[in-house]
């Protein structure tokens, strides 16, 4: 196919094009959309029924349209001439916008956001536009009215918070492992109970439906989600309460963690002996057990040098002194022909002496008087978290013939 060669006119052509259009494209470039820094702001955004509560099915809308990137603010004058700031300085890029306005309006108090019902009247805002690239700020605004607002109605109210104790250390030693976080609630409500603190940590405690005037508490245990401690620091709390019609009050304290973390503790090393015995006579068990972890471990008695009848269990000696204490650490030594759980289980314990410090080691000896009619025993020795785990089990399995 033939083509046509261009006119030789064409470059003069195309460049005075260029130079005609060159201003229109400047200007359309400098004002964003091509339109005025604010303009379509709503002037009338009609009634707000409040019969319900708050409507967010049929808000008051207030529309406006940014023709220029601008810092956008939004000022609220209540009936009574309170003014509320509903945007401060937010920043907009051209095009159109609406503010939903469903009944009611945020307030700052102790530095938490308290939430209101709006009263009866005529509401007036104002929006003001701000260009990012300098100049002076354009406003208009426009007004609605509430109507049907509930009177005689009082936001729920929440006061006496309180945490007990103050400072935890979950560290699974059952003493102060946990707070209890209390609170009073002056009509009925729905109240969510908070906690945030170091590292960004967020999480909702609880939520409690149609809970009525009352005092309420619920337990905070210094956990993940994974069940591992949380980092020690300073956490706070928020109890909010809503009502039916919008209203929502919060309050806050705060609780401390402290020395918090997963003990670990290991039997480095293990003996039974000796190993062939006359009826009544008496076995020595020796362990050496290291606290490898980073808080502290708790014990109990009977201490080391202790010796047990072998009908004896550690709950039956002394008047049941050294029963089970949670979170208290021991040795038990046990044997294969025994059976059953609780008491049953590792019937022979003795404790560390004192609370096991970090990186520390103890060296406890028990004494068993095997008055049994067996030939032989298997023996083992075993590391116990009372009423929570066994770290180390069936260790160092002896066994000790027993002659008549």
């Amino acid at each position: 196919m033939n083509q046509r060669p261009l006119s030789p006119n064409f470059p003069k052509v195309l460049i005075l094009l260029i130079v005609l259009l060159f201003p229109l494209l400047v200007s359309a470039c400098g004002d964003g959309a091509g339109g005025p820094l604010l303009s379509g702001v709503t002037s009338d955004a009609g009634q707000l029924d409040l019969s319900a509560g708050e409507n967010q099915d049929s808000p008051a809308n207030i529309k406006y349209t940014i023709g220029q990137p601008a810092k956008v603010s939004v000022k609220l004058q209540a009936p009574d001439g309170q003014s509320y700031q509903l945007r401060q300085d937010e920043s907009r890029s051209p095009g159109q916008y609406t503010l939903a306005l469903p009944g009611v309006i945020d307030l700052q108090q102790d530095g938490l956001t308290q939430t209101r019902l709006m009263g009866n009247g005529t509401y007036h805002y104002q929006v003001q536009a701000t260009p990012l690239s300098g100049g002076a700020a354009q406003d208009a605004g426009g007004s609605f009215v509430v109507t049907n607002s509930p009177t005689g109605t009082e936001p729920p109210q929440v006061d006496s918070l309180f945490a007990s104790p103050t400072v935890i250390s979950p560290n699974f030693d059952a003493r102060e492992d946990t707070a209890t976080l209390g609170w009073r609630t002056s009509q009925p409500a729905t109240v969510t109970v908070s906690i945030d603190g170091p590292n960004d940590y967020s999480t909702q405690l609880t939520t409690l439906k149609n809970l009525p005037a009352q005092e309420s508490k619920v337990v905070f245990d210094g956990l993940n989600p994974q069940g591992e401690p949380l980092p020690d620091g300073v956490y706070t709390y928020t109890v909010q309460a809503s009502d039916a019609w919008g209203n929502v009050t919060r309050k806050a304290s705060t609780v401390e963690i402290k020395g918090g973390g997963r003990p670990t503790a290991v039997i480095e090393q293990a003996s039974i002996g000796p190993t062939q015995i006359l009826q009544g006579n008496v076995i020595t068990v020796t362990v050496r057990v290291r606290n490898t972890g980073k808080v502290p471990i708790r014990t109990q008695g009977p201490d080391s040098g202790y010796m047990y009848d072998f009908n004896q269990t550690y709950a039956s000696i002394e008047g049941g002194k050294y029963t089970d204490a949670a979170g208290f650490w021991r040795i038990g030594v046990d044997y294969e022909s025994n059976s059953g759980g609780g008491p049953s289980r590792y019937p022979f314990r003795w404790g560390f002496g004192h609370d096991l410090q970090p990186g520390e080691a103890v060296d406890i000896t028990g004494l068993i008087k095997v008055n049994r009619p067996e030939e032989k025993l298997n023996f083992y020795v075993g590391l116990i978290q009372e009423q929570v785990s066994l770290p180390q089990d069936h260790i160092q399995v002896t066994q000790v013939k027993i002659n008549y």
